[in-house]
């Protein structure tokens, strides 16, 4: 059987294309990072509420996510960040008081690096009256959190936090 031109550039265009496609295709190594997590309601709210997170993109790097990188309360790799001990106390609006108001107010947040709220980061997720917001961001201001980490790196993390607002029967 005799080769021709057109069949050796056939063959070799078709050894290319598998060639890339195999290059092209993840492999999963151990120890590299690659997981595949399933997206979920809670993730699109928090993509949503804080952008874009490290987890949506899936990568071979051993070094991922990098020091800094956003990601949700819900990143299995996550040592979640904790409220810090504070004195640090919300005062209650005094005429949502006076009116008997009261529930949680829930935000979402991202929590920096070393463990502060950054303030143009809060959104109001459910609150039972705007008059709880100035309290809330005076006491998300204040507030410290431990820094959230992923492989000993410290990382930003986006998080819901429920502030709660209930009158005492006295």
């Amino acid at each position: 059987m005799t080769c021709t031109g057109r069949e050796t550039s056939m063959s070799l265009f078709t050894r290319l294309t598998l060639g890339a496609a195999l290059l092209a295709t993840p492999i999963p190594l151990l120890g590299q990072g690659f997981l595949l997590i399933p997206d979920s309601a809670e993730r699109a709210r928090a993509r949503a509420l804080c952008g874009p997170l490290a987890e949506d993109s899936l990568v071979l790097d051993p070094m991922w996510p990098r020091a800094g990188d956003l990601v949700s309360q819900n990143f299995n790799l996550l040592e979640l960040p904790r409220r810090l001990p504070t004195r640090v106390v919300v005062r209650y609006p005094p005429n949502l008081r006076a009116r008997g108001i009261q529930g949680p107010v829930i935000v979402t947040a991202i929590i920096d690096t070393t463990g502060h709220i950054e303030a143009t980061s809060v959104k109001v997720v459910a609150t039972p009256h705007e008059d709880f917001l100035p309290a809330v961001l005076r006491y998300l201001d204040q507030v410290r959190f431990s820094p959230g980490l992923v492989h000993e790196r410290r990382v930003r993390v986006c998080t819901t936090i429920e502030v709660p607002f209930s009158i005492r029967e006295r």
